[in-house]
């Protein structure tokens, strides 16, 4: 049984039992029981809840009783390190989106090119969607690509809802405001009743030089500073699982970067200590990330994270007494660019070196050889390509499609289709 049914169990099974007033120091909220309202960031239901299994001022858990469900909340503790979102993925009602809309959108595809003007005002140039794939992901029924490879939009969910997902990519790529724009519109949407819901946010940290090492993430384990709950310190059975990834007994695989990481891909949290200088092709680079992984399975993400991800950075001791970051977005876009051309370049090298050395002498100059040798499609490599994001046309700026063949042009109606045309929309208003 898992820890958040049995402390569920333990709130059921507990009978006359008074739950405590959420108090401000909790979550920045009044005193007593809190009202339903589609602006506060939690479940309407929420209740904070203190289970009678031992609970210490320094636990980097707080417990909440959400629509029946036990569920935790990211304790707030600041970090001192330059944190940043890495990833971030939300879903909302379409119905709430259409009413923000103004029901300019009717079909799957118009919603997709509101969200893809939307995402462009938000994140820039290079986020508007680039494509429809054809297919469905995660549970729903179309998909589309943002940018180039940016992230994904998803629609057509059973529950009537819209999935938007910006990648490590994306952020890495976005205005520096986008997160502030993101946060204002997923309020605006609960504003129309969109029950916006973060269902994964990676909250990371670079160390271009004197990063947190393996020995020294392995030393932390061992000394109980990724154990959340001080009741657990002295029952190792309760700890969290920690796993290595990569070969720690060769220099090929110290080469290749070692990832140590806390928790289960399945989990609420999985914490990351990664080379990441290593991991893009670089085997000296001492750059190191250490990224956490929230998902809402068991817990509610608030949507503050957006505006302050350091203070919700810190959900295990070992994050607190971390050193300080020293990390600059622009910093990362460059030694990523440099790291990444130079690994192509190697490629090249060690898979071909041979062969361009030797039809070097056989041609009348080195022009000639690459204009023999270089592709005939205008495309930039995958590897390349997150170097420098290829061109596209959005959605939003493409011309209008329908299947909907007009009697008259004008007799349209507010939608933008031809009254009496037969054609019915998927989504209830």
């Amino acid at each position: 049984m898992s820890k958040m049914k049995r402390l569920d169990d333990d709130l059921r099974n507990q009978r006359g039992t008074r739950l405590p007033a959420r108090s401000d120091s909790e979550d920045g909220q009044p005193q007593g029981r809190v009202a339903s309202s589609k602006k506060q960031a939690f479940a309407p239901s929420a209740e904070p809840l203190q289970a009678n299994r031992g609970v210490h001022e320094q636990d980097y858990i707080d417990l909440v009783l959400a629509d029946g469900a036990v569920k935790q909340v990211p304790k707030r503790a600041a970090s001192n390190s330059k944190v940043f979102i890495d990833w971030l993925t939300f879903t909302a009602n379409v119905d709430a989106f259409l009413r923000f809309n103004g029901y300019k959108a009717f079909t799957d595809d118009d919603i997709a090119s509101a969200i893809s003007l939307i995402l462009h005002d938000m994140f820039g140039d290079g986020f508007g969607i680039s494509k429809k794939n054809g297919f469905g992901m995660h549970f729903h029924k179309e998909s589309f690509v943002i940018g180039d490879n940016m992230g994904i939009f998803c629609i057509g969910h059973r529950n009537n809802r819209f999935l938007v997902s910006i990648s490590g990519d994306g952020w890495l790529n976005a205005n520096p405001d986008a997160a502030e724009k993101l946060h204002k519109f997923l309020n605006q949407l609960n504003d129309h009743g969109a029950d916006v819901r973060i269902s994964r946010v990676d909250i990371a940290a670079d160390y271009y030089t004197d990063g947190p090492t393996h020995d020294e993430f392995e030393e932390a384990y061992h000394r109980g500073e990724f154990v959340r709950q001080q009741r657990h310190i002295n029952s190792k059975d309760a700890w969290p699982n920690y796993q290595v990834y990569g070969c720690i007994h060769t220099n090929r695989g110290l080469q290749a970067g070692i990832t140590d990481a806390i928790g289960v891909r399945t989990s609420d949290l999985y914490l990351r200590r990664y080379d990441k200088g290593r991991q893009l092709g670089d085997p000296s680079s001492p750059w190191v990330r250490v990224e956490l992984e929230i998902k809402n399975k068991d817990t509610i993400i608030p949507l503050d994270v957006l505006l302050m991800p350091e203070t919700f950075f810190c959900q295990y001791p070992w994050l607190r007494n971390l050193r300080d970051s020293t990390a600059e977005k622009m910093e990362t876009k460059r030694q990523r660019a440099e790291i990444t051309v130079e690994a192509s370049k190697k490629i090249i090298k060690t898979q071909f070196g041979k062969y361009l050395r030797v039809l070097r002498g056989l041609v009348d100059s080195d022009e000639e050889l690459i204009n023999q040798l270089q592709s005939d499609e205008d495309e930039w490599p995958k590897r390349l390509a997150k170097v420098a994001p290829q061109i596209f046309v959005p959605l939003h700026k493409q011309p209008i499609r329908s299947n909907v063949l007009f009697a008259d042009e004008f007799a349209t109606s507010d939608y933008g289709y031809t009254d009496g045309s037969g054609f019915t929309s998927s989504h209830t208003h």
